[in-house]
């Protein structure tokens, strides 16, 4: 199967230099689908037709940002940052949601991006 989800310009650009290899949502209905193999198209919301397309090789449900740090270095997600400004970010991005619900980390590999079309 195949899925979409936005990212902001600065994603786009760690996982086009391959810095980043996991992404981390909250869990809900689309991410709970998202399987092992899987394809994931993440469109940079800040440059139109910018584009990253991966296959998921891993999946992990995790109850807490500690638990998710227990498995997953913080330069997998989010390049040349701390733990502190991962769980900033997360606070930033979900809110409330990141206490009552679950995350879900995706583990991936680069299949292809806008920069291969040209």
């Amino acid at each position: 199967m195949e899925y979409s989800y936005h990212i902001l310009d600065e994603v786009y650009y760690w996982m086009l230099s391959k810095q980043k290899n996991v992404e981390v949502r909250i869990l809900k209905e689309k991410s709970q689908k998202i399987q092992i193999g899987d394809y994931i198209t993440f469109s940079n919301q800040d440059n139109e037709g910018q584009f990253i397309k991966v296959r998921v090789v891993d999946k992990d449900i995790f109850n807490s940002v500690d638990e998710l740090l227990e498995k997953y270095e913080v330069n997998n997600m989010m390049p040349n940052h701390t733990e502190t400004e991962l769980r900033e970010l997360l606070i930033k991005i979900y809110g409330d949601e990141l206490k009552k619900k679950k995350l879900v980390a995706f583990k991936f590999e680069y299949i292809s991006s806008d920069k291969d079309c040209k």
